[in-house]
């Protein structure tokens, strides 16, 4: 089966449930077709240094501002403080850039207190895209496009427990690391929902496939990635124009895609790159990176080298030491928060089987919602 052939074969499960009749030969017929994609050796070296020597260790942020929502520049301070001064704590030597669009004179000089580089945002960013908001990170690599790299890039929800370096010391192998997202097959804080969770999961490499996929990926959470190989100079203006039209395609139900949260379409969208590319992509081990605040293992005691404490998990965090107590919102302040930055607060791409199988009704009510509560 064709990647064309299998997303129309896909995207006939909109109108069915766990009671169709044929629903198990659906099942069967997915499952057959992933078998070539789950069997193939994805590549380890890429070759992409162009100097032959050794990559430089760079840590990336990157924060886009949100017009005439100052509240939200205010907040994303406060954790981009706590995020560069655990950091520097542990590690005062490695490089660290920071991308930014806005005027505000703050962010100069918390750069200028913690030894930060400040760039601005890649002129092929236009701000107009699908998941602006977030994607504008993928943009902003082209800047180092001539530079040999392994790039570390950390959202601003994170705090370093340890010396940040360790990553690039100890997760040298593989060109692509990090952590899974909440309910996927390699997290272990969620499971998966649902009557057949296998069947979910089988979707969701099967839309990837669908989409020109060639090996199976980990499916990640982007707040902390690691690019080893210089693997960032894979995200050529011509990907980029490739990964806009993508999510354009997701928005407008061009494309089968069956997480209930169409905030994390980019990370959908990175994992088909992932795949396409047949890039081997593996996993930070859980005791090293921490993914939500507080993960089960921590509970006794806590030693990551970096939490990624995410947006579901901050109110958590920001009671866990009177450092941390300026990062506590209202719930208005965080649905108002999160809504301007496209999604929904405290969703996880979590679902039933019957939810993927009639995605595009509840996308179109969960879109309709969306815009009520943004009051447009």
């Amino acid at each position: 089966m064709t990647s064309e052939e299998l997303h129309t074969y896909l995207m006939e499960l909109k109108n069915k449930n766990v009671q169709s009749p044929d629903i198990v030969t659906y099942k069967e017929t997915i499952r057959e077709a992933l078998d070539q994609y789950r069997t193939t050796i994805p590549r380890t070296n890429l070759m992409l240094n162009e100097q032959g020597g050794v990559n430089k260790n760079v840590v990336f942020y990157s924060f886009m501002e949100a017009p005439n929502k100052p509240a939200i520049g205010d907040h994303e301070l406060k954790r981009m403080r706590i995020s560069w001064r655990s950091l520097r704590k542990f590690n005062k030597d490695i490089e660290v850039r920071f991308c930014y669009d806005g005027d505000d004179i703050r962010w100069t000089e918390l750069c200028d207190e913690f030894d930060i580089t400040m760039y601005g945002f890649s002129d092929t960013f236009k701000g107009t895209e699908p998941n602006a908001w977030c994607i504008h990170r993928w943009y902003n690599m082209s800047q180092w496009a001539d530079e040999d790299l392994n790039l570390l890039y950390m959202d601003a929800d994170t705090y370093c427990h340890g010396d940040i370096g360790l990553l690039f010391d100890i997760y040298k192998r593989d060109p692509v690391y990090g952590r899974e997202e909440l309910g996927f097959r390699h997290d272990p804080n969620l499971g998966c929902a649902g009557e057949d969770p296998r069947f979910y999961l089988d979707l969701l490499d099967a839309a990837i496939m669908s989409q020109g996929g060639k090996t199976e990926v980990q499916k990640y959470c982007l707040g902390v990635i690691l690019l080893n190989q210089s693997v960032h100079k894979l995200f050529t203006p011509e990907v980029m124009e490739y990964y806009t039209d993508l999510l354009e395609r997701i928005r407008t139900f061009k494309v089968f895609y069956s997480i209930p949260n169409y905030r994390i379409m980019d990370e959908f969208a990175f994992w088909i790159l992932m795949s396409r590319w047949s890039i081997r992509t593996s996993l930070f081990g859980d005791q090293d990176v921490s993914q939500t605040f507080l993960e089960k293992k921590h509970e006794n005691h806590f030693n990551p080298i970096v939490l990624h404490y995410t947006t579901y998990a901050e109110e958590k965090f920001a009671d866990w030491a009177p450092e941390f107590y300026c990062l506590s919102r209202s719930l208005e302040e965080r649905e108002f928060a999160d809504v301007a930055a496209g999604g929904i607060y405290n969703v996880t791409p979590l679902m039933r089987e019957e939810l993927a199988m009639s995605m595009l009704s509840l996308i179109h009510i969960g879109s309709c919602r969306r815009r009520t509560c943004c009051g447009a």
